[in-house]
């Protein structure tokens, strides 16, 4: 009983693992890069890029494969449509 309960666990983590690799693979191409009060987002597969206040007002829409947006000191919330799905990070400024 121990054996498959043990092999069942360990299927079930191989998978998990699996999918999660696979989820990180998705957006490979994806960069995001400062330069100097600029931040560039860029990935061979980025359909659009949007960026937030952190109070939830859309600041900036761009579409394309690179994108700069001017910003100030702040934190801010990047989303970014690569290969289909939805990419978030967090930028701050200080």
């Amino acid at each position: 009983m121990k054996k498959v309960l043990f092999s069942l666990l360990t299927s079930v983590a191989l998978i998990a693992g699996v999918t999660v690799t696979n989820a990180a693979m998705n957006t490979d191409n994806f960069t995001v890069r400062f330069r100097e009060n600029t931040l560039i987002v860029a990935s061979t597969q980025m359909e659009e890029a949007r960026i937030y206040s952190m109070q939830g007002k859309l600041l900036q829409k761009e579409q394309g494969r690179f994108v700069e947006f001017p910003l100030e000191r702040g934190t801010y919330r990047l989303y970014a449509k690569v290969n289909g799905e939805t990419v978030t990070r967090r930028i701050e400024l200080r």
